[in-house]
């Protein structure tokens, strides 16, 4: 694990079993919010727009349906062990979310994880939500509501992602775990990744030394 000086981590779908952005758009937005979520996949809008729309198109809810679904979130049944094992090798950890920032304290409040992490801020008041964009760049390629290259300071790291939010870091990494439609992506376009579907396979990889280099 000397290889790469950082291990910087996706959130939605990656930690988390399933993508809890989405869920919470399924459960209290309108109905057409996959519209603009489709724009986002087909490159036409970016993600910081595909957010504002989806924030807007979502009904009020009461704190307790909001404290319900944060408590539902469950995260990989390896993640906790993966933390324990970065940690035993001295390696940096850090969450780096183009989703709520909100979700991600909460979910790692309940583990008591202390993980630095980096989000959208997801704004919760009175029924309603809003949202801003603390991390954002104005010559990010992909237009993402947090630029995820910007706080990559070493230059040789590891990433480990899921999704469409990942593929321009994904590019850039020394080390890459691909899961989902990252890992499609990488087939497709010749990216050098480490496939994986848990967390166990991360740690199994990494005390082996067999994951791939993308140079």
């Amino acid at each position: 694990m000397k290889n790469f000086e950082a291990i910087y981590c996706d959130f939605d779908g990656t930690i988390t079993k399933h993508d809890s952005v989405n869920e919470f758009f399924e459960l209290y937005a309108a109905e057409n919010w996959l519209d603009s979520e489709k724009l986002w996949i087909e490159g036409k809008i970016s993600s910081k727009e595909n957010a504002i729309i989806q924030v807007g198109l979502l009904k009020n809810i009461s704190q307790k349906q909001l404290d319900d679904y944060i408590n539902s979130i469950e995260i990989d049944d390896y993640f906790l062990d993966f933390v324990s094992y970065v940690k035993s090798k001295n390696i940096k950890l850090t969450i780096l979310s183009d989703g709520f920032d909100l979700f991600i304290q909460k979910v790692l409040e309940r583990y008591n994880l202390n993980i630095p992490y980096y989000a959208n801020k997801f704004i919760y008041k009175d029924g309603k939500f809003s949202i801003e964009f603390p991390y954002y760049n104005n010559n990010c390629d992909k237009k993402a509501g947090m630029c995820k290259c910007q706080k990559v300071k070493e230059r040789k790291f590891c990433y480990i992602g899921d999704g469409t939010s990942d593929l321009c870091i994904a590019s850039k990494a020394d080390v890459l775990f691909a899961s989902k439609n990252l890992h499609k992506y990488c087939k497709e376009n010749d990216i050098n990744h480490s496939h994986f579907t848990s967390f166990r396979n991360i740690i199994d990889i990494l005390e082996e030394g067999k994951y791939n280099h993308a140079y």
